[in-house]
């Protein structure tokens, strides 16, 4: 059967692609998710086995352009379990887990040779990214307006959402509702705020790119639209207190802003060329805005959560204590409690109790998880079971007993993925963002691949720093990173060829 009999359902596949990469980061879609990748990967299975005209050549193209390092990392998962400490949980971790993981890489590959140049622009890419900053600011201005009633908690569950709306007032026109103090930290439908940091700092990553495409190309209108995509995510990771959102989102910009003034010196151009004058005012104008309104609602946010005010003390903290194992195990002791007290009397009590809360639970725990992790790890370096659970096993069996302080994780990506996959699903995982970074740092000299050379450069190092601060190399984190990953990297390489074969071929049609 050739490909012109069965026709490739490429606006089906296009919008299943993006709805997908929109729902990854929700909480509660594990079905959904499911589902749809399921979908995306039937439609590259179908294609490729019943284009028979077309499977050695779409073979032959993709199979050089697949990073070699990912299929070291692909083999690696497949071979893990054989060899793990704990085999049989390590062959359920790779079935729930590392498989669907691997599923999104091809799809995100394939996804490149089924729509061609028609597929997702980074703009597109990146309003789907943002799908839950919409949700949770269309939320917000709900919650404000009083159109979900009095009283809402920061976060709230879909079911409490429809039921509000089911008796609000705008519908029953009994009374009338009015405008509430301002949400904020509400943090939408997520109990896991960090999902909507992911979410908007990818979208920030995605449009902070194509904000520079744009001014290269004298675009005001995609300047404007990326500009106000960039605002609108960090006014949600603002209003939802989200600090390493907001923290790695400047990073994110900071790095983009780097490279692109880079490239633009060592390429000699006018800059009169790139941008007229009068965009140039506009431009900045936009720019002063946007910082200012940003600014002033940073301000609030740190005004209203005291977090930002201890974090500096808590975090010393978590480095002053001497066993962080033994604290995770125990809790505090009297003798911490009465130095933390004594250390800290100028300061009150209340600020003393506030510090010793942060042990336990917010930055001062996170330093201690990630010491603890550290001193795990080098005793483990087999890894465990391939689980999202290895660091709550060890801990355990290194206490004897529950550990007072509880944790899921160690809050660190790399710390977490050594536990449970060893030192050489660590070492590999590395060598594949590394290695996508480096492609597409070699390739920003390349003005017909630059855009995708730079967005794949700036994706792949968001998710690589983030990995430092947090745990993000696990289930759906791991499909949100390999489906935009591959997508970016296989169109940066689709976009370098010249072969008149491959622009031409039915795969595109």
């Amino acid at each position: 059967m050739t490909t012109t009999n069965i026709g490739v359902p490429k606006k089906f596949f296009f919008w299943i692609f993006l709805v997908y990469l929109a729902v990854l980061p929700i909480a509660h879609t594990i079905a959904l998710r499911n589902l749809l990748l399921l979908v995306l990967f039937g439609i590259v299975f179908f294609h490729v086995v019943f284009s028979r005209d077309q499977l050695t050549f779409g073979l032959a193209v993709v199979g050089p352009q697949i990073p070699w390092i990912w299929l070291a990392w692909a083999v690696y998962l497949c071979l893990f379990p054989l060899f793990a400490v704990q085999t049989e949980m390590a062959w359920n971790s790779f079935w729930g887990q590392w498989i669907n993981s691997l599923l999104a890489w091809i799809v995100g590959f394939f996804a490149v040779l089924l729509l061609g140049r028609s597929g997702p622009s980074l703009f597109v890419l990146a309003a789907a990214s943002a799908i839950p900053v919409a949700l949770h600011l269309l939320l917000t201005l709900a919650v404000w307006s009083g159109l979900l009633g009095n009283g809402v908690p920061m976060e709230v569950s879909a079911e409490a959402i429809f039921g509000s709306l089911g008796n609000a007032t705008i519908f029953s026109k009994q009374t009338s509702w009015s405008l509430q103090s301002f949400p904020w930290g509400f943090r939408g439908l997520d109990p896991m705020h960090g999902n909507l940091g992911y979410a908007a700092c990818q979208a920030i990553a995605l449009w902070s790119v194509s904000f520079c495409v744009g001014w290269r190309a004298i675009d005001y209108r995609k300047m404007l639209a990326s500009a106000a995509g960039i605002f609108l995510c960090f006014l949600s990771i603002l209003i939802a207190s989200s600090r390493g959102a907001v923290f790695f989102g400047l990073i994110v910009l900071g790095l983009t802003a780097a490279i692109f003034l880079t490239v633009s010196k060592f390429e000699n151009q006018n800059d009169a060329r790139q941008m007229m004058g009068v965009q140039k005012i506009k431009a900045g104008l936009l720019l002063i805005l946007a910082v200012s309104a940003l600014g002033v609602t940073a301000h609030q946010i740190v005004k209203v959560d005291s977090r930002w005010s201890t974090m500096f003390d808590k975090v010393r903290l978590g480095f002053l204590v001497d066993k962080p194992i033994e604290f995770l195990c125990d809790g505090v002791s009297p003798r911490m409690d009465a130095e933390i007290r004594e250390k800290f009397a100028a300061r009150g009590d209340e600020y003393a109790e506030t510090l010793i809360a942060g042990l336990m639970e917010q930055d001062g725990g996170r330093i201690l998880l990630m010491r603890a992790g550290f001193e795990m790890l080098l005793e483990n370096p087999q890894g465990l079971d391939g689980s999202r659970h290895s660091y709550t096993k060890l801990i355990e069996d290194k206490c004897g007993h529950t550990p007072a302080l509880q944790f899921a994780h160690a809050h660190q990506g790399w710390i977490d993925t050594s536990l449970s996959l060893g030192w050489g699903g660590a070492v590999i995982f590395a060598g594949l963002l590394f290695y996508l970074m480096n492609a597409g740092w070699h390739n920003l000299a390349n003005a017909t691949v630059r855009s995708w050379a730079f967005a794949l450069f700036v994706v792949t190092a968001f998710w690589f720093v983030r990995g430092f601060a947090d745990s993000v190399y696990r289930e759906h984190y791991l499909q949100m990173q390999g489906i935009l990953m591959a997508y970016l990297f296989f169109r940066m390489k689709m976009m370098k060829t010249t072969s008149r074969q491959f622009e031409s071929s039915a795969w595109f049609k």
